[in-house]
């Protein structure tokens, strides 16, 4: 009876090793960065994917502005790339855009992210002019941009700014 009760404690302490280890180390991920980042994410979350077996560290920055800037600063701390998708709603309707970061840090998965508007997602992440985007403004002749000015000397700045989808852009890559 005891040798039986002695090889299940064995069993069960070999399996939970391994899993306390992975949940410590996202733990530790997860208060780590929520101690670099100006912005505090709404919620900090040790979680463990039916996929995969092991623990990862998620970051819930909530909605507006300042929760997208949240995932921006995450963003720039672990080196990682910031994603957009928008979420349109069963009529086609824009209804929001998530902007995420998904990454490894130290071997522990990493997700924040937050719910913009599509003028605060277009405000966090501007959209870059594409070389093919730029050959072609170069050989087409366009007319000269509108300006603003509040006065004689002042600064001249263009009141009219090309803008690219992140749609568009992400078609025209694809489609290379």
């Amino acid at each position: 009876m005891e040798q039986a009760t002695h090889a299940t404690t064995t069993t069960t302490t070999a399996v939970l090793g391994p899993d306390r280890r992975s949940y410590e180390r996202a733990r530790e991920l997860a208060d780590r960065v929520v101690e670099q980042v100006p912005t505090l994410p709404n919620a900090a979350e040790v979680h463990r994917s039916f996929a995969l077996d092991t623990f990862e560290a998620r970051l819930h920055f909530g909605a507006g502005l300042t929760a997208g800037r949240g995932v921006l600063e995450t963003a720039a701390l672990t080196d990682a790339e910031v994603t957009r998708e928008d979420k349109h709603d069963d009529r086609g309707q824009l209804s929001g855009v998530w902007i995420g970061v998904r990454t490894v840090v130290d071997g522990v998965p990493l997700s924040a992210w937050a719910l913009a508007s599509e003028a605060d997602a277009d405000q966090l992440l501007p959209t870059e002019d594409t070389s093919d985007s730029q050959a072609e403004s170069d050989t087409e002749v366009t007319q000269p941009l509108p300006t603003v000015s509040t006065g004689p000397g002042d600064v001249v700045i263009p009141a009219v700014t090309p803008v690219t989808p992140l749609s568009v852009k992400a078609e025209q890559e694809a489609g290379k």
